[in-house]
């Protein structure tokens, strides 16, 4: 009896093992879930790259040097100043330099100006009956530069007048003559006389002069070069006497006053 409890309890047992064994299967398939995997490994670290002086050497551009920039040619914009070439005033029997008789005063005085510098005088319009002379009525205006070596008069003097002239209409402000007596302004005709030229350096330079006795004083001379009586263009003047080798001591253009 005792042998058939333990084989009874043998069989019971394996049969518990037995069912143990399917049914445990079964749940623990079922049951057991998993966790999921961390197959993917974090991202591997990348080396960095190498900073070998061979890489650094092949790699490396060199900015483009300064001084090339520094040679470039720069080009100057052409000037814009306008040169004018005055000519010199000259002494002529047709006007001052490139100023004829005729020309208004404004033209006149700055023409001067450019040689001698700013006037030293002005009279503005005055008699005709004046310092200058009898001049064309009804008015003369002198501009005047200079001393002379005599004290008499200016140096040099433009004289204007609204009178009828051979070179304007009546009315009209223009220059109508001049006279140079020398002293500290330096003229002279394009020829090359001025005072104190000879009258035989006047007769060389101009085969037309004509020399007389001055009307107001025997010992003294006066001159003239006039080669067309009919316009008012004329060079004359005085001298002190009429030898060659007597003085020039005034040259006088144009119209200008008589006594």
């Amino acid at each position: 009896m005792a042998v058939g409890v333990v084989i009874g309890l043998l069989i019971a047992v394996l049969v518990f093992l037995a069912f143990v064994a399917l049914g445990g299967d079964d749940e623990a398939s079922s049951e057991t879930t998993l966790s999921p995997t961390t197959t993917s490994a974090a991202p591997a670290t990348t080396a960095a790259p190498t900073t070998s002086t061979s890489e650094a050497t092949s790699t490396t551009t060199q900015a483009p040097t300064t001084t090339e920039a520094a040679t470039t040619t720069t080009t100057e914009a052409p000037s814009s100043t306008t040169t004018v070439v005055v000519s010199p005033l000259e002494l002529e029997p047709n006007g001052i330099g490139d100023v004829d008789f005729g020309a208004a005063p404004d033209v006149a005085i700055a023409y001067a100006t450019l040689s001698l510098g700013p006037p030293d005088r002005d009279t503005g319009w005055v008699d005709s009956f004046s310092e200058f002379g009898t001049c064309p009525p009804p008015e003369v205006r002198g501009v005047q530069w200079g001393t002379s070596p005599t004290g008499f008069a200016r140096a040099f003097t433009l004289l204007f007048t609204k009178a009828a002239t051979g070179h304007a209409p009546a009315g009209g402000e223009h220059l109508f003559g001049y006279d140079y007596y020398g002293g500290d302004v330096e003229l002279a005709t394009p020829e090359g006389l001025t005072v104190g030229s000879t009258l035989a350096e006047a007769r060389s330079a101009y085969p037309t002069i004509d020399i007389n006795e001055s009307p107001w004083d025997p010992t003294a001379g006066t001159w003239v070069v006039d080669d067309d009586p009919q316009d008012d263009a004329q060079l004359f003047g005085y001298a002190t006497g009429r030898a060659d080798t007597d003085l020039v001591t005034s040259i006088l253009g144009g119209v200008t006053c008589g006594e």
